[in-house]
């Protein structure tokens, strides 16, 4: 059994005692003590008060402000450079066919940051390819893009045009996905046919040391141009000496391999056969045949890029957010359970009875 002085004294005479340990004391250690109470006051607001607007910060910035600060940047400016060492096309000037060509796709993106607002953008860019060879240029586009700054929608308005024609309609996803990209089914708009066909979810890959999502688009032969004067020899019908209006055909394979953090398509991949068809669909000409892959330094600049977007979108929704929290609900605490009394003041210690090791006199004033 525990010796009688080891009890813990009841709430009423602890009380008690605390009391008669105060009345002892001087005026003086009073004064002082009630400045330590003071001061402690103060540190104890002034940490509650930055604890919780640490806390507001993180709130804020987690659920307001991270969505518009990580959009892209206005004025931007890249390329996509695709290539084909082996491609097949027919060279108009000497009405030949050109077979193993060294085709090059280049497509040069500028952003109009003086058009940009706080939720669209808007992209100039200028695609064309090439003979680097023989300096032939087979194909050129030219495309003003005004998009949505999250989901990377093209928006049909603002001054868009495709090949300066403001009434071509733009729709679907331009040159970016959405943030945060979905293993899903997207439409992504082509210049050439200009319209949008569904890019397919078709399986992730690891891109320069990058995790992305591959989509797949499959575009039909689609009918995109007349071609008037296109003698019919040219079009394989033997014997026939006169000229037609051709209609021209595009059919692409697309595949992206997309950065699902940023949207950013690190590769790309264009398999293209454009041909030219008689109007009874008799006889054809194919004027280009490529697979078209990006150069490895292009696809290194991209990827570097989107992965320095990725740190900076990490940043501003998870690590920013997290850390002001952890702060602020660290003050608050600090707040909550910061000592009352200035480490001087008199405590009974557990266990112990009055008298029996607590002093009853009054420390000198320091």
């Amino acid at each position: 059994m525990a010796h009688p002085e080891e009890q813990p004294l009841p709430p009423l005479a602890r009380v008690a005692h605390r009391a008669r340990v105060a009345l002892r004391r001087t005026p003086a250690a009073l004064r002082h003590d009630l400045g330590d109470l003071r001061r402690a006051r103060t540190l104890r607001c002034v940490l509650a008060g930055i604890g919780a607007f640490l806390i507001a910060t993180g709130l804020m910035l987690r659920f307001y402000a991270a969505p518009l600060l990580i959009l892209d940047v206005p004025g931007y400016y890249g390329k996509q450079v695709l290539t084909d060492p082996h491609a097949t096309y027919f060279n108009q000037a000497k009405l030949t066919m050109v077979r193993n060509a060294p085709l090059s796709y280049v497509n040069t993106i500028r952003g109009d940051s003086s058009a940009a607002t706080g939720s669209t953008d808007t992209w100039d860019s200028y695609a064309y390819l090439w003979d680097p060879k023989t300096g032939e240029r087979l194909e050129n586009t030219y495309q003003r893009a005004v998009f949505n700054r999250h989901t990377g929608q093209l928006l049909d308005c603002c001054g868009a045009s495709v090949n300066d024609d403001p009434n071509v309609r733009q729709y679907g996803q331009g040159n970016l996905f959405p943030l945060g990209t979905q293993k899903t089914t997207y439409q992504v708009y082509d210049v050439n046919t200009e319209r949008a066909w569904p890019a397919r979810f078709s399986g992730t890959a690891v891109v320069d040391g990058i995790l992305t999502y591959k989509f797949t688009q499959h575009i039909p032969a689609t009918q995109v141009q007349k071609v008037p004067n296109i003698p019919m020899s040219l079009l394989g019908i033997p014997g026939a000496s006169y000229t037609v209006t051709a209609n021209r055909t595009y059919q692409a394979t697309s595949t992206f391999w997309v950065d699902p953090r940023t949207g950013i398509p690190i590769d790309v991949e264009e398999k293209v056969t454009s041909q030219l068809h008689d109007p009874s669909d008799i006889g054809s000409l194919t004027v280009v045949s490529a697979d078209l892959k990006m150069t490895p330094s292009n696809q290194a600049s991209l990827a570097a890029y989107s992965g320095d977007r990725a740190s900076q979108i990490t940043l501003l929704r998870l690590i920013g957010p997290l850390v002001a929290l952890v702060l602020g609900v660290l003050l608050l605490l600090a707040a909550v359970f910061w000592p009352r009394l200035r480490p001087g003041w008199p405590r009974l210690r557990p266990g112990r009875a009055p008298g029996s090791g607590v002093s009853g006199s009054a420390p000198s004033p320091r």
